[in-house]
C-alpha cells in the first residue's frame, strides 16, 4: 500500500468566513443596543469599520488617513471608545492589528478580539456597556 491511499474520511464542520461573523455581530448589536450609527437610550453608539474598499495605492490610502489594523467594531459609551476585532474560530490577528491595538490601549481604549456573538455579549457585560438583554446565544 502506498502512502496517502486509503486514508480514513474525516468530516469537519465548515469554518464561517469572517464577513459572516461580522454580519452576525452587526445584527446582534442592532438588537441589543440600537441600529448602527444611532445612539441607544443609554447613550451607546456603535458601528462597523470596513476598509474592504480601501484597496489601492498605499500613498493614496495614507493621504486619506486610512491606517492598517483598525478593529472591526467601534462602540462608544460615556465618552469612551471601545474596539472589537472580529475573527473566525481559526482567524489570526495580524501584526498591523496587534500594533493598532497597542496604540488604542495606550490611548486608553479597551480592545478585544471576539470570535462569535457570545464573546461580543461577554465583552459588553465586562465593559459595563448597557444592552437590552433580548438575546441569549
Amino acid at each position: 500500500m502506498s502512502a496517502g491511499k486509503n486514508r480514513p474520511f474525516k468530516l469537519t464542520a465548515p469554518v464561517p468566513r469572517e464577513h459572516s461573523v461580522q454580519a452576525q455581530v452587526a445584527h446582534l448589536l442592532a438588537i441589543e443596543i440600537a441600529p448602527a450609527g444611532q445612539a441607544s437610550c443609554w447613550g451607546v453608539l456603535w458601528f462597523s469599520i470596513d476598509h474592504a474598499n480601501a484597496a489601492g495605492l498605499p500613498a493614496l490610502r495614507t493621504r486619506r488617513g486610512i491606517v492598517a489594523g483598525v478593529p472591526d467594531v467601534y462602540l462608544q459609551h460615556n465618552g469612551r471608545a471601545h474596539f472589537i476585532e472580529l475573527k473566525t474560530a481559526v482567524g489570526r490577528v495580524s501584526s498591523a492589528q496587534r500594533d493598532m491595538a497597542a496604540q488604542l490601549i495606550t490611548a486608553g481604549s479597551p480592545v478585544a478580539v471576539a470570535r462569535d456573538g457570545n464573546e461580543v455579549l461577554q465583552l459588553l457585560d465586562q465593559w459595563n456597556i448597557p444592552r437590552h438583554r433580548r438575546t441569549t446565544l
